[in-house]
């Protein structure tokens, strides 16, 4: 049996999401309130949200960016982070969130798993250029280009969400890296 791919996983997981909210909308609008992040909600006590958001979302435009933007990743990167991956993703989600909360009005609703890949893309960028010296050009104009043109050019994009991922990624390659290199001595 072959190796799990996580980048595909994560693909799998924003089409789900996409399916969920799509459903919640049919069913009642409203319900996305309480999967997608309501920042009024979450500071009353529906920390779930922080969570739920990052995958359900009903914006065809969200998900097919989203997905696009994995697609990529995986082929410039290989998923050769393996359940790493995952686990950037979720953590580069989840602060992309939080900075949501912060930086955006309490009746803001958000969604998409934007966060997490940025957080994704910016921790295989500068993990390879702390573990091998070399900035992978690649890498980092597709990071600069897809921040960009979401950020600057699109309307109703979560930039603090994307920040707050590129943030985590850094941080989370950051942190590996120095790891790997106290454990050499």
């Amino acid at each position: 049996m072959g190796k799990l791919n996580y980048s595909f996983l994560i693909i799998s997981l924003i089409v789900i999401g996409f399916i969920l909210g799509e459903i919640e909308y049919l069913i009642n609008p409203y319900f996305l309130l309480y999967s997608e992040q309501f920042n009024y909600l979450v500071f009353h006590g529906f920390f779930y949200e922080v969570i739920t958001s990052i995958f359900v979302t009903n914006s065809f435009t969200d998900f097919a960016f989203n997905s696009i933007s994995m697609y990529v990743i995986y082929l410039l990167f290989r998923n050769k982070a393996g359940r790493l991956e995952l686990l950037v993703f979720l953590a580069g989600g989840i602060i992309g969130n939080i900075f949501s909360l912060f930086f955006y009005p309490l009746i803001t609703l958000s969604a998409g798993a934007s966060g997490g890949i940025f957080a994704i893309l910016s921790f295989y960028v500068f993990y390879d250029f702390v573990k091998e010296r070399e900035l992978g050009i690649y890498g980092l104009l597709y990071l600069l280009v897809v921040f960009l043109l979401s950020d600057v050019f699109l309307s109703n994009v979560d930039v603090a969400a994307h920040i707050g991922g590129i943030l985590s990624g850094i941080t989370i390659a950051g942190g590996i890296s120095l790891k790997n290199k106290s454990d050499k001595y």
